[in-house]
């Protein structure tokens, strides 16, 4: 993915245009513009983005937020620092609204369940970790990342390893790689949330010998039960880790992740008032990163599966 320019750039042509609000942003993404903001018109255009089915007829814009956990937490603190109060009637409801913008219906569900009903229809908007819409989105050109960097929830997708016994001298992927220990009826056992992007970074460096094991929670136990030689999971500090005896390895970085605002393509093409909404949602984190002095010219829209992961080309 190349770096987004800053500047304005006129739309020679365009597969469906719509009426838009003035200034805007011009992307460019490296093999093609999906998304243009043309700031010499009051139009935008969605450049090359054919529409493959029709979405289901409501009226109300769906925004996805995450429902519990720290994520949740953050995810309504930049809300709130961008002036959108997020107003719901019963804390135990899953349904809320945001007075500040018209016709939006807030919808508090999973990370995961997020990225599945904006592949479903249910959803038109959702904010989670760019490892959740990588995991759970596969690469699904009907998922556009509309902010690539809200600041929050930082942390990393890393394969983790012992530091003791026939790990003590492993210390990059390639060392692991290249073990004789690992063969067709004894291969590489690795434990993991990630049943999609593990494999396939695997897969991208040369191991052939890997078995995946799916578990949820603390991970970092299993090599030490014997359960498995490795794992690969989400690492913030890095000191649950440490505390556990085991060591990320040069290498061994799937992804590096924050919050995203993603959205549904087929939902930005077609429902009623979807463009506007989400161009007043990013003036606003703009706004707000701005005065964090965190603004770098970051929003954008393209499809997720156009992300430059470590493993691809």
């Amino acid at each position: 993915m190349s770096l987004l320019q800053p500047y304005f750039q006129q739309c020679a042509s365009a597969a469906f245009s719509i009426s838009f609000p003035s200034h805007s942003f011009y992307v460019s993404v490296s093999k093609r513009t999906f998304i243009s903001y043309c700031s010499s018109q009051s139009q935008t255009a969605l450049v090359d983005s054919p529409v493959d089915s029709k979405i289901a007829e409501r009226d109300e814009i769906r925004l996805g937020l995450p429902s519990k956990g720290r994520m949740a937490a953050d995810t309504l603190d930049l809300l709130k620092d961008c002036q959108l109060s997020v107003k719901q009637v019963n804390p135990r409801q899953y349904v809320a609204q945001i007075p500040q913008l018209s016709n939006l219906e807030v919808w508090f569900q999973r990370p995961k369940d997020i990225v599945r009903k904006l592949l479903s229809g249910d959803l038109d908007l959702g904010i989670v970790g760019l490892d959740t819409v990588s995991e759970y989105g596969q690469g699904n050109e009907d998922l556009i990342i509309v902010h690539d960097a809200l600041d929050y929830g930082d942390c990393r997708l890393s394969l983790a390893i012992p530091k003791y016994g026939i790990f003590e001298n492993i210390n990059s992927l390639r060392e692991l790689a290249e073990m004789p220990q690992w063969t067709v009826e004894k291969p590489l056992r690795v434990a993991t949330g990630f049943i999609y992007l593990g494999p396939k970074f695997m897969k991208e460096h040369g191991l052939k010998h890997v078995i995946f094991s799916t578990a949820d929670g603390a991970l970092e136990a299993a090599p030490a039960m014997g359960i498995a030689d490795a794992i690969l999971d989400l690492v913030s500090s890095g000191t649950t880790l440490r505390e556990n005896n085991l060591k990320e390895i040069e290498g061994g970085v799937v992804l590096e992740s924050q919050a995203v605002l993603v959205a549904s393509r087929k939902a930005l093409i077609q429902r009623k008032g979807a463009l506007d909404t989400t161009h007043e949602i990013l003036e606003r984190f703009e706004a707000h990163l701005r005065a964090l002095g965190q603004f770098t010219v970051r929003i954008f829209m393209i499809p997720v599966s156009w992300i430059s992961f470590p493993f691809l080309p």
